[in-house]
Parts: structure tokens; C-alpha cells; sequence
């Protein structure tokens, strides 16, 4: 009976000690499984880029957002956008959905740079290139020649004063909102093309004599109206703003029964522009044209090089002048 309950014993101790190891041995391989998907879970999200835009109710909005989620579907990422239609809240709260969204890197065009700032301090993991200036806390941005595009402005427009024998007019401009905040770099951008402006002025009889800050196309159009009624004087239009060319060209066309004297010009440029332009009958004269989309598609590369290699390059634009002396060269 002691053999007999020895050799019990013995059974019983082997069996204890099978049951004990088993959750040991299957909780490794078990949890291995499971911390895999979650290491892995972050970098398959962060294949994500994302666009803070300040309105896609512009046409150059669209575009760059078409280029960047052109890059995005190429190179196999995910793309976010969210449009916080130029309220400064809203764009706070855009920033941190993208973040909550897990995307890696992002472009955006802030009106309210120093609060974007605050963010991008706080999310240093996320890349983020910003339109026109580097602001504080971001890696790059796309460049632009300001003083170019002046130039670009004041050739076309003296040029058609020459070609019509127009000898004297004032000067309005239209810009964009964030233009008026002095903490931003296109304000600086501003101050810079005015200068060239007024420069071309000295010895004529032509004064730059007001600008305006509409927030989308509309009012763009009623600030035109406006212009027309207060400073019948203003012949001549610099707008900030493809979409502002269009509508104020549209407010002189309704205003006026002959529009041969008006001169408006557009920092940017696409087929509608192109075809009022050849028109010859609307007073949309002249633009200063880049491939938008084109630009998207290499910020949206930067991005994914920042997602992959930790690295943002800055992205040149350049533009070319498009008036009625080459704008059939453009019309598709």
C-alpha cells in the first residue's frame, strides 16, 4: 500500500506540475500574437498624411489637396483632409482630429499661426510643412517669390496701359485674411508687393489707394462693388486669390457697359482664367500661373518622406506670367 501511494503521489505531482506550466508556456506564444498587431499598429497608421486647410471653397485648396492625395494613393497612404473654414477655432480643432487620426505628416495654410504653433511643440512627431512661411514649430514650407510676382503684376499691367494709352487709374488690392495678421509671414508678403506697386507708381499718374480682406468669393465680389461705388477712380486690381480675380472681373462686368479700361490680375491662374483672359472682353487681364496640383503632388511627397525618413524639404513654386500675349499657349 505505501509502494501503491508513493507511486499515486508521484502521478499526482506530474500532473500539478503539467496543468501549472501550461498557461507559462502558452502565455508567451499566446501574448506574441497580440503585442505584434499593437507595435505594428502605429506604423501602419502612421502611413497616413493629412491637409489642415483653411477653406476648400478655394480653388488653390482643391488643387493642392488633389496633388497631396495624388502622392498619398501612389506611394499606398491613407489621406485625411479637414477643412476648418478659416475659423481660428475650428482650426485648432483640426489639427487635433488629424493628430487623434494618426497621421504622420501634414500640410496646412494657418491663419492663426501662433496657435498652430502651441500644437505642433506639443506633436513634434508629426511632420508638418506649412504654405508660404515656415511658421515657428514646422519643418518646412513651400517658397515663394513675393517680389517676383509683384513684378509679374506691374509688367502686365503696364504693358496694358501702353498697348490701351491709359495714363492714369488707381490701384486696389484684394487680399486674403490672414494677410491682415501681422504675426504672419504674408503680411510681410503683402508689405513686399505693395512696395513694388507704389515703386512702379513714383513719376506716374497711378496710386495704389486701398485694400480689402475678403473671406471667400462673395465677398470678394461685394467689396469689388464697393471699390467701384466709393473710388470710381480704381481701374486697376491686384487680388491674392484666383477665385477674387474671377468675381471681381464678374462685379466690373455687370457694373460697367464697357470694361476696356479695367485691369484685373490674379496671383494665380487656371482654365477659367485662361479662357476670360483670351476672351478680351472681361476685365481679367493677366495672372501669375503654377501647376497647383503639381505642387500638392511634391508637398505630398515631402510628407511621406518625412513619414519614412524623418526628413521635410522646403517645395519651390514657381509661376509664369500668363497674359493675352501667350495665354493660347495655356488654353487646353
Amino acid at each position: 500500500m505505501a509502494i501503491v501511494l508513493s507511486a499515486i503521489m508521484l502521478l499526482s505531482l506530474v500532473a500539478c506540475g503539467g496543468s501549472s506550466s501550461t498557461p507559462v508556456s502558452s502565455s508567451p506564444a499566446a501574448s506574441v500574437p497580440q503585442e505584434a498587431p499593437s507595435s505594428a499598429a502605429p506604423v501602419e497608421a502612421k502611413k497616413k498624411i493629412g491637409m489642415c486647410a483653411m477653406s476648400l471653397a478655394f480653388d488653390f485648396q482643391i488643387q493642392m489637396s488633389d496633388g497631396i492625395e495624388r502622392a498619398a494613393q501612389e506611394n499606398g497612404y491613407e489621406y485625411m483632409v479637414y477643412d476648418y473654414n478659416g475659423d481660428a477655432e475650428q482650426m485648432l480643432s483640426g489639427l487635433e482630429t488629424l493628430a487623434a487620426s494618426d497621421v504622420g505628416a501634414m500640410y496646412g495654410l494657418f491663419m492663426a499661426p501662433e496657435s498652430a504653433t502651441s500644437f505642433m511643440k506639443s506633436h513634434p512627431e508629426i511632420g508638418v510643412l506649412t504654405q508660404g512661411e515656415i511658421v515657428d514649430g514646422a519643418q518646412a514650407c513651400t517658397e515663394n517669390d513675393y517680389i517676383a510676382l509683384a513684378n509679374q503684376f506691374v509688367e502686365s499691367l503696364d504693358r496694358y496701359v501702353t498697348e490701351k494709352g491709359i495714363t492714369k487709374g488707381d490701384i486696389a488690392a484684394l487680399w486674403l485674411e490672414t494677410c491682415e495678421n501681422e504675426d504672419s509671414d504674408y503680411y510681410d508678403a503683402k508689405e513686399d508687393i505693395k512696395a513694388v506697386i507704389e515703386q512702379w507708381c513714383e513719376g506716374k499718374d497711378f496710386n495704389f489707394v486701398s485694400e480689402f480682406y475678403p473671406k471667400d468669393d462673395e465677398e470678394a465680389a461685394n467689396m469689388t462693388a464697393q471699390i467701384l461705388n466709393a473710388t470710381p477712380d480704381v481701374k486697376f486690381f491686384f487680388c491674392f486669390n484666383n477665385g477674387y480675380a474671377i468675381a471681381a472681373a464678374n462685379e466690373i462686368g455687370a457694373a460697367v457697359s464697357d470694361a476696356s479700361d479695367y485691369f484685373v490680375f490674379s496671383s494665380e491662374g487656371d482654365p477659367e482664367s485662361f479662357r476670360l483672359i483670351d476672351s478680351g472682353t472681361s476685365a481679367y487681364r493677366a495672372c501669375a500661373y503654377m501647376d497647383i496640383e503639381a505642387s500638392g503632388y511634391e508637398v505630398g511627397k515631402q510628407l511621406i518622406n518625412w513619414v519614412e525618413n524623418g526628413k521635410l524639404e522646403n517645395v519651390v513654386v514657381s509661376k509664369d506670367l500668363v497674359d493675352s500675349s501667350n495665354v493660347k499657349d495655356y488654353l487646353g
